[in-house]
């Protein structure tokens, strides 16, 4: 006998069961890569370009593998071959506790992995709008509030859901009392919403004060702007608890609310690495230029030139123009003594061009 009557006209398949959780999977297999390697460069920005250390940085860091592990324990919990299935395609026979024990595990962690997340990013908005006093009243309100609330969702489902006595896990998800989580999930989505709408305001008042071009408010706009696909992940995750809350297909229709958390929380990182990921962009994307540029033009050269070379190539004075610099030199610095036609080779520049050249030349030795 199938767990649920299944609708009119449908027949119950044991044997060959349609599955939906192939695109969930897929999605799992892209963002935990993109997860890992956003979070590398990072933290290769924060080594090589600001050493310092903040508690921005320790949050980010515990966000990144709390997040990994989530959506770990997600896709071991699709390999028991449970959900994805309508309800009325599985027997008694088929439900063990494993599957109920993650369901658990990921209910009672959701709410304070995806708050870590978001105080990281509390914490960024703090870091770089320091001065701003009210932002720092409302980044500790936001921190307060959505760690109560997210940290009460683990005690609920804790409460409601974990066994008692002699319960089993298959046992203490058939009660009515953990039933009660379908609507605790529905509130969840919509504080979600609620918080993310919240984080993306917060920075546009700073942004739009500062005493900057134009062109580079909005591009600090586009970068925080990534935060609207975690915004649309949390709306959809909102529509689709309360699709779940709505059926008893729920095996079936929480594939898609488990896409939408794994694109919220890969979403949420997103935008913890998007100003890392301009501050490295903005220090190599000269050194890539350049080193495509020369590539370019000197094509028949067999070795490559360090991006300190190629600093330096362009400070050299060419000898064969020695003899116009020289004597364009002197009419203007009549002061200066006529020099030799030798001495074109020991030709030095002026106190500006050192100084530029010792700017320069003070610049690592990057390799393209």
């Amino acid at each position: 006998m199938p767990l649920a009557p299944p609708p009119p006209g449908v027949t119950p398949n044991f044997e060959h069961p349609a599955s939906n959780t192939w695109h969930v999977q897929v999605t799992a297999a892209i963002c935990i890569p993109l997860i890992v390697l956003l979070s590398s460069l990072r933290l290769y920005t924060q080594q090589h370009l600001y050493p310092s250390r903040t508690i921005a940085d320790y949050t980010f860091m515990l966000a990144a593998v709390w997040t990994v592990v989530y959506i770990s324990i997600l896709l071991v919990l699709l390999d028991k071959g449970l959900f994805g299935r309508h309800i009325w395609d599985l027997k008694m026979e088929d439900l063990t506790n494993t599957p109920f024990l993650l369901v658990l595990i990921l209910e009672a962690i959701y709410g304070p992995f995806v708050w870590v997340i978001k105080v990281s990013l509390f914490f960024l908005y703090r870091q770089i709008f320091h001065p701003k006093q009210y932002l720092h009243y409302l980044v500790w309100a936001g921190i307060i509030v959505t760690g109560l609330f997210y940290w009460s969702t683990l005690i609920a489902a804790i409460a409601l859901c974990a066994p008692r006595g002699d319960e089993t896990y298959i046992m203490a998800f058939a009660t009515a009392r953990c039933g009660d989580t379908k609507g605790l999930a529905v509130v969840t989505g919509a504080f979600n919403v609620l918080s993310d709408l919240y984080l993306l305001i917060i920075p546009i008042p700073p942004i739009i004060a500062l005493q900057l071009p134009r062109r580079r408010k909005i591009g600090l706009l586009i970068v925080f702007a990534t935060g609207i696909l975690a915004f649309n992940a949390s709306a959809l995750g909102l529509h689709y608890r309360i699709q779940v809350n709505r059926t008893l297909d729920d095996t079936w229709k929480v594939m898609p609310l488990y896409l939408a958390i794994i694109i919220e929380m890969t979403a949420g990182m997103a935008v913890l690495c998007m100003p890392a990921l301009a501050a490295l962009f903005k220090r190599y994307s000269p050194v890539v230029t350049a080193h495509f540029s020369r590539s370019n033009n000197s094509s028949h050269d067999t070795e490559q030139e360090t991006f300190y070379e190629m600093t330096k190539t362009r400070d050299v004075v060419n000898p064969t123009n020695a003899r116009n610099c020289q004597a364009q030199s002197s009419k203007k610095h009549a002061h200066m003594a006529t020099s030799s036609s030798d001495s074109a080779f020991e030709l030095r520049p002026h106190t500006s061009d050192s100084a530029t050249l010792a700017e320069k030349l003070d610049r690592p030795s990057i390799s393209p």
